[in-house]
């Protein structure tokens, strides 16, 4: 039953990941409200990221931590962190210049590239979570 404890990171992904797409899409439709829909992906994200790479987590065993030599780890990392961080900048670039500017190419930008980075990355450790809970492997020690 280790895993329970990690129920709270996958909550806080499912969260941001709607706040993430709604603020996101609201945006690039120049919609109203959007950024209160990014400051809570972005609240929910961080705390996320802070917990899960604490190493506060019970393992499976406790001799595993984390998996930097494999291939997928790293592109999770890499993929949720650059789209984690990409909200941030974007988030802090329009409080500083206003929400009322076109900014076609940012609306695109951040919607059709920031978006699907963050998710294809937690995707990954959803799948690796899902995968360790039902069959006792982690993914990244296959790939």
């Amino acid at each position: 039953m280790w895993w329970l404890y990690h129920l709270w990171v996958i909550g806080f992904q499912v969260v941001g990941l709607v706040c993430y797409a709604i603020g996101s899409y609201r945006f690039y439709k120049k919609q109203k409200n959007f950024m209160i829909f990014l400051t809570l992906g972005i609240v929910f994200d961080i705390i996320m990221a802070v917990g899960a790479s604490s190493g506060f987590l019970p393992r499976m065993e406790e001799s595993q931590g984390a998996p930097w030599a494999s291939p997928l780890f790293i592109i999770h990392v890499a993929t949720s962190g650059f789209g984690m961080f990409s909200f941030i900048f974007m988030y802090i670039y329009l409080l500083i210049r206003v929400t009322d500017f076109e900014y076609k190419r940012l609306r695109n930008i951040q919607f059709k590239f920031f978006l699907p980075c963050w998710t294809l990355g937690i995707s990954i450790g959803l799948v690796n979570f899902f995968i360790k809970v039902l069959f006792e492997i982690r993914l990244y020690d296959i790939i």
